[in-house]
């Protein structure tokens, strides 16, 4: 009994070319907004991820140290939220940074059920010894695109982010 091979028939033989021909590209992701976003972001967290690697911090442990420079103390509820991360990640992340004290909790002064993350010293520190790092990775993705359209590009997100229902 002879055995099917890739490429060959079950005799042997070369495989008969299909006559169905096949179907041409029609470049509709050209224009396809999510694609050209989600091609965008991977390009731009791929460059990032190898600078925070040389730093010793990983790409959620930098989004975390993010959001609490840029609001302040947070719950993990709302550090979720801001990060888009898993709970059960941002929990993590949270125990990671606070082991070598990037960030501190305490009882929330609003809800004592409720802990507050927020950024130590330490935790400033290795922000700030990040952020040129990543401004210069934003200034290299945004070459040849002036204030305005930078400008208008982040207007637009928040517009299209906000008719984003958390259910769609």
């Amino acid at each position: 009994m002879a055995r099917k091979t890739r490429g060959t028939t079950a005799a042997g033989g070369k495989r008969a070319r299909s006559a169905e021909p096949a179907i041409k590209g029609n470049g509709w992701l050209d224009d396809f907004v999510p694609y050209q976003l989600y091609r965008v972001t991977n390009k731009l967290n791929a460059r990032l991820l190898k600078r925070l690697k040389t730093l010793r911090i990983n790409s959620s442990q930098w989004r975390v140290l993010s959001v609490l420079r840029a609001y302040g103390p947070l719950s993990i509820g709302r550090i979720v939220e801001t990060t888009l991360m898993e709970q059960p990640t941002t929990s993590r992340v949270v125990a990671q940074l606070e082991r070598v004290g990037h960030v501190k909790r305490r009882l929330s002064d609003h809800d004592s059920r409720v802990a507050e993350i927020s950024i130590t010293a330490a935790g400033l520190q290795a922000f700030e010894h990040i952020v040129p790092a990543a401004l210069k990775h934003q200034s290299l993705a945004f070459q040849n695109v002036g204030a305005k359209e930078t400008a208008q590009l982040v207007a637009t997100l928040r517009k299209i982010e906000k008719n984003i229902a958390p259910d769609d």
